[in-house]
C-alpha cells in the first residue's frame, strides 16, 4: 500500500479514519487535513480509484468517506490508530499487552480506548479496554493479577459476540471505543464489525430514546422508581453520547463526556434535570428529546 508513503495521504486518511461514518465535501476534508487543494485531490481522486474511499455527488456536491466494506480500509485505520500505542506510559501499555496475551485465548475482541489512547491519562488514570468474551470468569481472574502485579486499574466493558454485534449500530459508546481506540486482539471480528457500520439515522436514534423515556414514565406511573431511574439514566447517558456526536467531540469515556457536554447548550437543562425530582426529570428529558427532534427535522428541510 505505497500510498502511505504520501505525506498528504497520510493527512487525509487520518481525518477520515477518525470519522469513519462522516461524508465530508472535498474541500472541508482538505482544509480539515491542513494541506494543499491541487496535490490533495490528486491523492483522492487515486484512493477513490482503488476503492479505500467512496465517493458520491450530491447536486454538484462530492461527498467522500471511508469506504468501510474494504478490506484495506480497515487495515489503514488499524495502521493509522497503532501509532497512539507508542505514546502510551510504559507501565500502562505494559499491562495492557500481558493482559492481552493471557487473555487472548477467551477474547474474540480487544480494543483499547480513553485517556491512555487519547494522550492525556496521568499515572492515576484507568486503562479502559473493551472485550469480546463468552468466559468473563477467567478474564476477571487474570483482571486481578494483572492489577496486583502492576498497581494499574483495568476499566472493562465486556460484551458476548452477539450483544457486540447487536449494539455496534446502536450504542454510541461502543462505537466511539471502536471508532477512536486500538484494535490489540481480535482482527478478524473488528473487520467484520467494522463492514457493517452503518451511519444511523439521527432522527431514528431520537426516536428510540423517546420510546425509552416513555417506558420510563410507565414504570413511573406503576410505582416501579427503581427500573423507572435506571433507564431514565441510561437514556440520559445515550443522550450525551448523541449530543457529543453529532457536534464531532471525541470523547474518552462516560465521566469525560459529563465534563465535555458542558460546552454545549443543551447542558442548561441537562443541568435543570439532574436536580429535579425523578417525576420532573423525565418529563424535562422527554422535551429535551423533543426540541431536538424538531430541530433536526426542521434542520433537514433547510430551516436550521
Amino acid at each position: 500500500m505505497e500510498i502511505l508513503g504520501n505525506k498528504t495521504a497520510i493527512k487525509l486518511l487520518k481525518v477520515l479514519v477518525e470519522n469513519p461514518l462522516k461524508e465530508f465535501k472535498e474541500i472541508e476534508l482538505i482544509n480539515k487535513a491542513k494541506t494543499g487543494k491541487g496535490s490533495a485531490s490528486i491523492i483522492l481522486k487515486t484512493l477513490i480509484n482503488q476503492n479505500i474511499l467512496a465517493e458520491k455527488r450530491v447536486g454538484k456536491t462530492k461527498l467522500i468517506s471511508i469506504n468501510t466494506h474494504k478490506k484495506n480500509s480497515f487495515l489503514l485505520k488499524n495502521i493509522l490508530n497503532n501509532e497512539k500505542m507508542y505514546k502510551i506510559e510504559k507501565i500502562k501499555s505494559a499491562a495492557i499487552f500481558l493482559f492481552k496475551n493471557k487473555i487472548k485465548k477467551s477474547t474474540r475482541l480487544i480494543i483499547a480506548f480513553g485517556s491512555c489512547i487519547a494522550g492525556t491519562a496521568t499515572k492515576k488514570s484507568d486503562i479502559d479496554l473493551l472485550i469480546v468474551t463468552n468466559n468473563l470468569n477467567k478474564i476477571e481472574k487474570e483482571r486481578k493479577e494483572i492489577e496486583e502485579l502492576f498497581g494499574e486499574h483495568l476499566n472493562l466493558h465486556h460484551y458476548t459476540e452477539n450483544e457486540i454485534k447487536t449494539k455496534i449500530n446502536k450504542d454510541m459508546f461502543i462505537k466511539n471505543a471502536f471508532f477512536n481506540g486500538v484494535i490489540i486482539h481480535g482482527y478478524d471480528l473488528g473487520e467484520d464489525l467494522f463492514s457493517n457500520l452503518k451511519e444511523k439515522k439521527d432522527i431514528e436514534r431520537l426516536f428510540f430514546l423517546h420510546g425509552r423515556i416513555k417506558s420510563s414514565l410507565r414504570n413511573y406511573i406503576e410505582k416501579d422508581n427503581k427500573t423507572a431511574k435506571e433507564i431514565l439514566e441510561k437514556t440520559i447517558e445515550q443522550l450525551i453520547f448523541y449530543l457529543l456526536s453529532e457536534n464531532k467531540i471525541q470523547y474518552e469515556s462516560k465521566k469525560n463526556s459529563r465534563e465535555l457536554i458542558k460546552e454545549l447548550p443543551e447542558n442548561v437543562i441537562l443541568q435543570k434535570i439532574n436536580k429535579s425530582q425523578l417525576k420532573e426529570k423525565i418529563n424535562l428529558t422527554e422535551e429535551l428529546i423533543i426540541k431536538i427532534i424538531k430541530d433536526t427535522i426542521l434542520s433537514g428541510e433547510g430551516y436550521a
